[in-house]
């Protein structure tokens, strides 16, 4: 493809074309929104969602496809023996992820959500979590589907995998290792193609690589690795994009873009960063109708996700109070500084080699891009109700943020390989640097195998529910709080409400059912709520109930029970 002409003027008709594109993209948020009401808007995008992700996905392909030889080309200079050890570091870092941090789901119950929405994705073209569904002859058909707030960009990714390897808890978390592993390679990408150095790309990617709560969460199936790798990529892109001026490059560029902002709500602030990178690059770039016209392109693939960003607009989020206030910065700020100081879960040793690489003079228009990066994915959480990272198990959100700082920190190290070249020492320099970094990261495996306290009651409620799971006869169902949990694990499940509020359905539960109708006394049963609490003391006054199954652990109580009409 010709190279695009940075120099061409702007034509009254192109100006007019483009305008005309962003003003349909306007006009169809804006008509979409005001002709429905909430509840209905969010019953459509159920059903559009997938279709447009399915599209974007597609087109990275595509964008991929396209840009085969550039990337050839970028890479050429790279020796088999160089190739080595960037492989070398990648495995180590799945390696730890998959065998030191323990595979255990690490928020509740979100993670199990994503991974039913991939499965009813998969299996039905449906963005929603199932309220009821059953799994009969080898098909999973969601009959009651619910839509969730959550962006559902990891959730598509997941039902791809499901739609090759079948729908298991299994594949979800493998495919979060492989994304580790890709991240680790974007790491090494980033810093060849910022800093023009091999080594840069080598020592972010270690770095990147052995940061513990990195390999903690690729070993969870939680959407922060997946939009800590899509932002990387965007930026990778960008930077192709920059240095090849192809439209076939600007083409990959937006469409990962688009995909990259689905994955959470402060997605969308990639944009900014790669705005950035644009104005210090190349601002001839800015000016040129093509990328107007390209970025016309990832808004329309995006325009589902900002009507789903207003559809759920109103929710509270968990928070009582505001979600986003000032009021939370001074104590935010306070834990999620000292968090990289104390080096308790974060290396201090990788923030003294941030500091080095942000005090030299050189590389001012890359330090300044990625400075930005980390502050905006590191800022915006200090104002968030749940931002601190001493907040349950919120310390995940330091994972979109830990690209920007590897990339600075293994500039860092370049900077005192580049004084000990001067003296004759590098060999001894490298080795000692590498030495000093692994010593230092063994201190921290103990912090990584550990499982931790937060959430024990809802992780013993997922363990033992999935050894209830092998209790329930064939066609059976289960009601339960949790129905995706025993959905992905094969079995029949519905919502427990339907219990007390729907007779008809509870009828016909018994009528098909002919293995049983079960009640899952779960977490929520056990919880403070008295409203869950309720729930679960009805359904068992209103049935006559026998204990199958029964558990205890921290005071809590998990039983399955097998209903019956009185």
């Amino acid at each position: 493809m010709a190279k695009i002409n940075i120099e061409e003027k702007w034509t009254r008709k192109k100006l007019v074309g483009i305008a005309v594109f962003y003003l349909l993209i306007l006009m169809s948020v804006l008509i979409w929104c005001l002709s429905f009401n909430t509840g209905q808007v969010r019953g459509q995008l159920i059903s559009i969602v997938p279709w447009f992700l399915e599209i974007n996905f597609l087109l990275i392909i595509i964008g991929i496809a396209l840009n085969i030889k550039t990337f050839k080309a970028l890479l050429s200079g790279i020796s088999l023996r160089q190739w080595y050890l960037v492989s070398a570091i990648v495995v180590i870092g799945i390696v730890m992820a998959t065998f030191v941090a323990p595979r255990v789901h690490r928020i509740f119950y979100d993670e199990n959500i994503y991974l039913n929405i991939g499965q009813t994705i998969a299996a039905q073209k449906k963005a929603a979590m199932c309220a009821e569904g059953y799994n009969t002859y080898g098909e999973y058909h969601c009959v009651q589907l619910e839509h969730n707030k959550q962006p559902y960009a990891f959730p598509h990714l997941i039902s791809m995998v499901y739609r090759i390897f079948g729908a298991s808890e299994l594949a979800s978390f493998l495919f979060n290792n492989f994304i580790f592993g890709l991240s680790i390679f974007t790491s090494f990408m980033l810093g060849f193609l910022f800093f023009k150095r091999f080594s840069a790309g080598v020592y972010s990617a270690l770095i990147y690589s052995l940061i513990p709560e990195n390999i903690i969460w690729a070993n969870t199936t939680s959407v922060e690795p997946g939009a800590a790798l899509f932002s990387g990529l965007v930026m990778v892109a960008g930077l192709i994009f920059l240095k090849e001026k192809r439209v076939k490059t600007l083409f990959l560029l937006s469409v990962l873009l688009s995909y990259s902002m689905q994955f959470r709500t402060e997605s969308i602030l990639i944009l900014l960063v790669i705005g950035l990178l644009f104005l210090l690059y190349d601002r001839d770039a800015l000016k040129d109708t093509n990328t107007y016209l390209f970025l016309a392109l990832a808004f329309a693939l995006v325009i589902p996700h900002i009507v789903q960003l207003y559809a759920v607009r109103g929710e509270t989020w968990g928070s009582s109070g505001p979600r986003m206030s000032l009021i939370y910065l001074f104590n935010n700020f306070k834990v999620n500084s000292l968090f990289y100081l104390e080096n308790m879960k974060f290396p201090l040793l990788y923030t003294l080699l941030l500091g080095i690489g942000i005090a030299f003079k050189r590389n001012l228009k890359e330090k300044l891009i990625l400075i930005t990066w980390f502050l905006l994915f590191w800022g915006i959480f200090l104002f968030f109700y749940a931002g601190s990272y001493t907040f349950g198990q919120d310390v995940r959100f330091s994972l979109v943020s830990y690209m920007p700082l590897s990339l600075l920190a293994g500039l860092g190290i370049v900077r005192l390989e580049e004084y000990f070249k001067a003296k004759g020492l590098i060999h001894i320099f490298r080795v000692a640097a590498v030495a000093v970094i692994l010593v230092s990261f063994t201190g921290f495996m103990p912090h990584i195998r550990t499982v931790g306290e937060e959430a024990c009651q809802a992780r013993a409620d997922h363990r033992y529910a999935q050894e209830m799971a092998k209790h329930l006869p064939e066609n059976s169902i289960v009601l339960t709080h949790n129905p995706n949990m025993f959905l992905l694990w094969g079995k029949n499940a519905a919502q427990a409400a339907i219990a007390t509020n729907n007779e008809q359905a509870m009828n016909h539960f018994f009528q098909r059912y002919t293995g049983g109708v079960y009640f899952h006394y779960n977490y929520w049963c056990n919880t403070d709520d008295p409203r869950e609490q309720a729930l679960c003391r009805n359904i068992l006054k209103r049935y006559e109930h026998k204990a199958l199954v029964e558990h205890k652990e921290r005071g809590y109580t998990f039983i399955l029970y097998q209903l019956t009409k009185n």
